[in-house]
């Protein structure tokens, strides 16, 4: 065993020991300022930064940071806290200039430059640091020079401070070797070859299309590139163009210069994503009526050719009058690179002018609730708030007969449900509205939506599935376990249907099904520990235990299927792993039944033997590889899927959860527990926590699983326990994680619980 490896206490007792945490928001301004070993030996090597150095070490010391204020013992943070090298680059191609044109969307800050330095200065004054002042004419200045000189690196260490005090939750990417990146060259004019075009076109069916129609079109395109997208600013590329007086195209290039499908992963998201929005934001505004028709294209390649195949699909008179469509070689890339849209069955074939075949397919559905993001007219409307006005709104809107609206303020007013109300077979706006109100877990009124949609179209996986999720949580929030089962059961019919009727079945509905039987196992599991009848009826408690285990069971067959249908399988994968976890715990201690005080906990023996298990018929252990080190592949095969299912998701509301999830696989689930992971988990809770909050400015809620089963809570609740899996971490690994080496191994004896994450707020 390592020497400075210390035995670690019962989880209970940890829960108890106070020990002081590093603020993580000065944690993420000094490694926003000296990312690396290198840019610290830079800035202390140059004599002209003394009395900077001797600002930052005296600021480290005085927030907890360091012990003492010396130079060498800051030298051994920033080593011990080291980002990686892919880190210290921009996310995609652009340049200072552009850095600064998109700040609205990469910084979520909507405010002038001047009005940004002096939150910059003020900053540098609040703390002390000795560092130039930043004014609107040296950062013009960088916007067109290189930073060649210590004064002008020293105003990016300035802003580079800011971003990380200030902007730590966007992730670790800003920093000052970032910012040195975007400053090495002038403004460049790439001319790309390759990429999505995407094209809306607008038809008249009996009504004019005029120029005040074409010109809403034009303004929401570039209202939601600019704060959503906010990639390809510069030159051609990402800015609305006019093919036509009623057609408008965007191409969105790819970023990697290999040509595969495989590359096409964050442009043809960016393009889907730009679609749903567009298509329901059309469904919502003043110019939308049955007499005029909105066309989305998608077309995927060389961007020499791509007119050839967009123009007709946009022309194509399709069954069901889809929005939107793409090309084959769109669909392939979408299917590759695990974008979670619904397409056809079957697709429709025209002959082109050449007598070139043309297959063309179309969105039948998106999982619009775990990865696309949220319509910002529907979160303002006035019937989808989260209080007792709205939902009486809601309610005399869709039944006018029992509650006249002219007793309600705004009843008269139009609004969303008035709107779908008038169009009900536009089923993708019926979804995000109900996607809106379970987000505000207003579960009955969403399920009211999704009746509608029903009746018109009893299959519909996407609307089907969220009925079963409304119905899993209406039972995890039941009164009691009785109402909790019939709830259940409820759910489980709407599966039971979907697995006979629904086609196409996809993982996201394998893995809602199987969280079905995860919720129930859980729920039978939370009552038997409390006792005191409360469960009803007589049956005892063997008979539960063997429900418990069965629903788990039934939880791992469902995974595994979700895992089979699905390109990469990220989220069965996870979940999966979960599910043995915690039936090798329970199988292993049977006082969790019985004990509410209990930690549903085990041994390194118990949780580690599942994981092997599944981890080497994944293929995740293999041996005929080369690595440097243990486990190699697997963490960068960790670290893969993780990015590829990150760039499916443009949903907000759902990030947190994922950092959750991905901070619980290096903690958990990770062969062997390090220094290395634990910094991982730190890192992810502290970004998952931060999500959470600028969530809850939104009145949003969180899809989360802190509770080992998916549910939506409010966004303080699942800060709360992310706040409560800190302090674990904090307490286990001690307080000098710093300064340990990223190798060191921090198992715990056999014999102590593993503290596990997953289950510590069950």
């Amino acid at each position: 065993m390592d020497p400075t490896f210390r035995e670690i206490p019962h989880k209970n007792s940890i829960m108890e020991n106070n020990m002081p945490s590093m603020p993580p928001r000065i944690v993420s301004a000094l490694m926003a300022v000296f990312p690396t070993p290198g840019s610290f030996h830079q800035f202390a090597g140059n004599s002209e930064n003394t009395k900077a150095l001797a600002s930052f070490t005296s600021f480290a010391a005085q927030n907890g940071i360091l012990e003492t204020d010396e130079v060498s013992s800051f030298e051994k943070f920033v080593a011990g806290n080291a980002r990686p090298k892919e880190a210290c680059k921009p996310p995609y191609q652009m340049n200072f200039g552009d850095f600064f044109d998109q700040k609205e969307t990469l910084l979520e800050l909507n405010i002038s430059v001047r009005a940004l330095t002096d939150r910059i200065n003020a900053l540098l004054d609040l703390y002390g640091i000795d560092l130039p002042r930043v004014g609107n004419s040296m950062l013009s200045r960088l916007k067109k020079e290189k930073a060649d000189t210590t004064h002008k690196q020293n105003v990016l260490r300035s802003l580079a401070f800011w971003l990380g005090h200030d902007r730590g939750h966007l992730g670790p990417q800003w920093n000052y070797e970032t910012l040195m990146e975007l400053c090495r060259g002038g403004r460049q004019q790439v001319d790309h070859k390759e990429g999505v075009r995407i094209g809306f076109a607008l038809y008249s069916r009996g009504d004019v299309i005029d120029h005040e129609t074409v010109g809403w079109l034009k303004g929401e395109l570039k209202g939601y590139i600019q704060q959503s997208i906010g990639r390809f600013v510069y030159g051609k590329w990402g800015k609305v163009r006019s093919h036509d007086i009623t057609t408008l195209y965007v191409d969105l290039p790819k970023e990697e210069q290999v040509s595969n499908p495989a590359s096409y992963r964050q442009c043809l998201r960016s393009a889907l994503s730009l679609a749903h929005q567009i298509a329901i934001r059309w469904a919502l505004s003043k110019y939308y009526s049955q007499n005029r028709f909105l066309s989305i294209g998608v077309a995927a390649g060389n961007f020499d050719s791509l007119d050839n195949y967009l123009l007709p699909i946009l022309n194509a008179k399709l069954p069901g009058d889809p929005a939107i469509r793409l090309t084959d070689y769109a669909r392939q890339c979408a299917l590759i690179n695990d974008i979670r849209a619904l397409l056809c069955p079957g697709p429709a074939e025209i002959t082109l002018f050449n007598d070139e075949a043309l297959t063309i397919w179309w969105v039948v559905g998106v999982w619009s609730t775990l990865y696309f993001d949220f319509i910002p007219d529907l979160l303002k409307d006035k019937t989808l708030q989260n209080d007792p006005a709205s939902t009486t709104l809601f309610f005399t809107t869709l039944y006018p007969s029992v509650v006249s609206a002219q007793d309600v303020d705004g009843g008269d007013q139009p609004n969303a449900l008035s709107t779908f109300l008038r169009f009900p077979h536009n089923s993708l706006l019926g979804l995000e509205i109900a996607k809106t109100l379970y987000y505000r877990r207003r579960f009955w009124d969403a399920n009211e939506i999704l009746r509608i949609i029903l009746s018109l179209n009893p299959t519909h996986l996407n609307a089907r599935t969220l009925r079963m999720v409304l119905l899993r949580n209406l039972a995890l929030d039941a009164p009691s376990y009785a109402i909790a089962e019939g709830m259940f059961e409820q759910a489980h019919l709407e599966a039971a249907f979907i697995l006979e009727n629904c086609a196409f079945l996809s993982e996201d509905f394998y893995c809602e099904h199987a969280v079905l039987f995860l919720a129930q196992a859980m729920t039978t599991l939370r009552y038997l520990r409390k006792g005191n009848g409360a469960i009803e009826g007589e049956a005892n408690a063997d008979h539960h235990k063997r429900k418990i285990f069965a629903g788990l069971e039934k939880a791992d067959s469902a995974f595994m299927n979700g895992m089979t249908v699905s390109p990469t399988g990220v989220r069965a994968n996870y979940l999966l792993n979960s599910v043995k976890v915690i039936k090798s715990v329970l199988k292993n201690d049977d006082r969790i039944f019985s004990d509410p005080n209990r930690p549903v906990d085990g041994p390194p023996s118990t949780v580690r033997k599942p994981i092997y298990d599944l981890q080497w018929q994944l293929g995740y252990l293999r041996e005929d590889l080369p690595q440097t080190r243990p486990y190699e592949l697997m963490e960068n095969v960790f670290k893969l899927y993780t990015e590829v299912h990150d760039d499916s998701i443009s949903l907000q509301a759902y990030r947190p959860t994922t950092y959750y999830c991905t901070a619980v696989v290096w903690w958990d689930l990770f062969p062997e527990r390090t220094v290395a992971c634990a910094r991982r988990t730190i890192r992810l809770l502290e970004g998952a926590a931060d999500l959470a909050r600028e969530m809850d400015k939104k009145d949003v809620c969180i899809y989360a699983f802190t509770r080992t089963y998916g549910e939506m809570i409010p966004a303080q609740e699942f800060v709360r326990h992310i706040e409560k899996m800190l302090r674990v971490v904090h307490a286990y690994v001690g307080a000098d994680l710093s300064a340990r080496k990223s190798t060191e191994v921090i198992e715990p004896p056999d014999g102590k619980p593993m503290n596990l994450l997953m289950t510590l707020n069950f």
